[in-house]
C-alpha cells in the first residue's frame, strides 16, 4: 500500500501541468491531493472567485498500484473507468476534461474553445478504459464515427441464462442473468455481455456489462475463474 508512486505524479503532474494547455493561462486552476480517502486523490478545479468548480479527479488504487478516473462516453452512453499507465495519459485526460467542462458550462468561453480545438487529444489517447455500471470495456475507446456498437460484434454463441434467488427474512431478490459471447469483426477481440434483471421488493432493475479481451487474455481469465470456483469449495 505504498504511496512513492502517488507522490511522484504528484509532483510530475504539477510541473507539466502549466504546459498542457494555452487555455489554462486565462484560469486560475487549483490541484489538490486528498491522502484520506481509502483511494487517495488528485483535485482539479477552477477558481471563479465567488465559486470553485472541480472538473476532473483522479484516484489512486494503492493496493493494485493504479491510477485511474471516470468518464461518459456519448457515443456508446456508458460511463468509463479510465486507466492511466503514465504521465502523458493522465495530462490528456486532464486536459479533454478541462475542455468538456468549458464546453458544458462556460458557453460564453466558445472562442477559447474553437483556437484550443486542435489541442483537445482523442479518447484512444486515454489508455485502458473499463466500463462500470451500464458496460464494461478494456482497450481503445471506438471512433465517435461509429454509428452503433452492435454492428461491431460477431455474436458467436446462444444465450446462456441462469436464475438465482437471495431470500431470507429481511429481502427477496431475484437475479435473472443471461450471457452471450461474441467478437469484434474488426480485430477478433473476444465479448462477453452479461444480462443482469433484478427484482427487488417489487421493484426490477437491470444492468449490462460487456467485456472484451484480447485472445492472449483469454488462458488468463479462464485461470482466474478457475482459482475463484476452487476458493469456493475450499469454503464449503
Amino acid at each position: 500500500m505504498s504511496l512513492e508512486w502517488f507522490s511522484r505524479m504528484e509532483n510530475a503532474v504539477r510541473v507539466s501541468l502549466p504546459d498542457v494547455c494555452e487555455g489554462f493561462e486565462d484560469f486560475e486552476l487549483l490541484f489538490d491531493t486528498d491522502t484520506t480517502e481509502q483511494h487517495p486523490s488528485f483535485i482539479f478545479s477552477v477558481d471563479l472567485g465567488e465559486e470553485t468548480y472541480e472538473f476532473c479527479v483522479i484516484n489512486f488504487d494503492t493496493i493494485n498500484q493504479e491510477f485511474y478516473s471516470y468518464h461518459f462516453d456519448e457515443v456508446a452512453e456508458l460511463h468509463a473507468k479510465v486507466l492511466f499507465s503514465n504521465l502523458d495519459e493522465m495530462l490528456s485526460f486532464i486536459h479533454a476534461a478541462f475542455h468538456e467542462y468549458l464546453d458544458e458550462f462556460d458557453d460564453e468561453y466558445e472562442d477559447l474553445l474553437e483556437e484550443d480545438e486542435d489541442d483537445v487529444l482523442d479518447d484512444d489517447m486515454f489508455g485502458d478504459v473499463i466500463y462500470e455500471g451500464d458496460s464494461v470495456y478494456e482497450g481503445d475507446v471506438f471512433d465517435e464515427q461509429d454509428e452503433d456498437f452492435e454492428d461491431e460484434i460477431e455474436w458467436i454463441s446462444n444465450d446462456k441464462y441462469i436464475h438465482i434467488e437471495d431470500n431470507n427474512p429481511y429481502q427477496n431478490v431475484e437475479h435473472a442473468i443471461s450471457y452471450r459471447l461474441g467478437k469484434l469483426t474488426d480485430t477478433g477481440d473476444g465479448v462477453l455481455l452479461r444480462n443482469t434483471i433484478t427484482r427487488e421488493n417489487g421493484e426490477e432493475t437491470e444492468e449490462e456489462v460487456l467485456l472484451i479481451f484480447k485472445e492472449e487474455e483469454a488462458s488468463y481469465i479462464i485461470d482466474l475463474v478457475s482459482e475463484y470456483l476452487s476458493s469456493m469449495n475450499t469454503r464449503k
